[in-house]
């Protein structure tokens, strides 16, 4: 793309301790200029997203920029990259503004920015970021179940141990429905698949039913998504929020899943109507829940009956933190900016009619 300016300044909202400066700046030598600084240092009477009313929680933060070094930054900025936390307004304050990144999988944690459905292209990490850890999680989950782990820790807690309170559960030959086979998906269907499960899958992209592959048996098109839950003694959810996607499992999908199916979501929590979990839960219909994410996690803290239900696990959104730490999100970044040098599609650019 021969009319980008030169030099193309790129801001990362990152510790500058922790940036990697000089790995970008060496995709195209001479061409990229990259600073640094957390995104706190950028905020502005509209305030930041997440609130700290939910999951979020205040972390330090420190920078040697000015607020009129600040304000500078972001008029110059040219190419953003972000996660969360982030300033909801910031458009009308970057007029150069022409790309950004999204390092996460899920794009629609910018619902709440001036940047969702704006004019500046958009591009996530969907399908590169934190896939093996999330879906090793999604198996220990399944496994929690199947398993009957927490009848071990609460008789621990009592003091006893009683080989009558288990009601213990073999997953192979059972079968694994995932939802939105993607990268996280894709990698839930490997894991259970070497485990001896059978694996269906859907995909929004998907019109009819077809012969999967890497491991999946079917796979379904989100007409049919019924039709597959009723297969499954476990469900896992990976799509991505979109209007299509909001509320997916509502009273009707909870009635056509398999009596006492598990479901376990590792999406985002707006994909299950809370109200038809719970009653699905106090029916029995639904076996287990396994909620990493649940509804305005980040506005809110979650249900304390959900939380201490027997038959409900949850976590705070960390099935991807790890201690082996990987780079893809630097690995997209890095290639989407040679691309985006080159004039070429972005990887993973944001269609605002499909929501992602």
């Amino acid at each position: 793309m021969t009319d980008l300016p030169t030099p193309l300044n790129l801001l990362l909202f990152m510790d500058t301790e922790n940036a990697p400066i000089a790995e970008l700046e060496a995709v195209a030598p001479g061409r990229l200029k990259v600073t640094a600084a957390p995104a706190q240092a950028f905020v502005d009477a509209a305030g930041m997203l997440p609130a700290t009313t939910g999951l979020w929680k205040p972390r330090p933060w420190s920078t040697d920029l000015t607020p009129e070094q600040c304000k500078q930054v972001l008029h110059d900025t040219h190419v953003l990259v972000l996660t969360l936390p982030y300033p909801k307004r910031l458009l009308p304050r970057m007029p150069n503004l022409l790309w950004a990144q999204y390092l996460w999988a899920g794009i629609s944690d910018l619902q709440h920015s001036d940047l969702w459905g704006g004019h500046v292209r958009i591009t996530s990490s969907r399908g590169y970021v934190d896939t093996t850890p999330i879906a090793e999680m999604v198996m220990a989950a399944a496994l929690h179940f199947a398993k009957d782990l927490r009848v071990a820790v609460d008789q621990a807690v009592a003091g006893g141990m009683d080989a009558a309170g288990y009601d213990l559960r073999m997953l192979a030959g059972r079968t694994m429905g995932v939802v939105g086979l993607g990268g996280i998906g894709l990698e839930v269907a490997r894991l259970a698949s070497a485990m001896g499960m059978r694996v269906v899958a859907s995909r929004l992209s998907v019109a009819e039913r077809q012969p999967g592959e890497n491991g999946v048996e079917t796979l379904y098109p989100p007409a049919d998504l019924h039709d597959m839950l009723a297969q499954c003694d476990y469900v896992t959810l990976t799509t991505a929020l979109t209007d299509e996607t909001r509320n997916m499992i509502d009273d009707n999908a909870v009635a056509a899943m398999k009596d006492g199916a598990v479901l376990l979501n590792v999406g985002r929590g707006e994909l299950i109507d809370e109200r038809a979990l719970k009653d699905g839960l106090r029916s029995g219909k639904v076996g287990g829940a396994y909620l990493d994410v649940y509804v305005d996690e980040w506005f809110r803290p979650p249900d304390p009956g959900m939380l201490a239900h027997p038959r409900v696990l949850m976590t705070p959104h960390n099935s991807g933190h790890v201690d082996v730490a990987t780079s893809f999100a630097m690995d997209v970044l890095k290639q989407n900016i040679a691309y985006f040098l080159a004039g070429e599609p972005l990887i993973n650019e944001v269609d605002w009619q499909r929501g992602y």
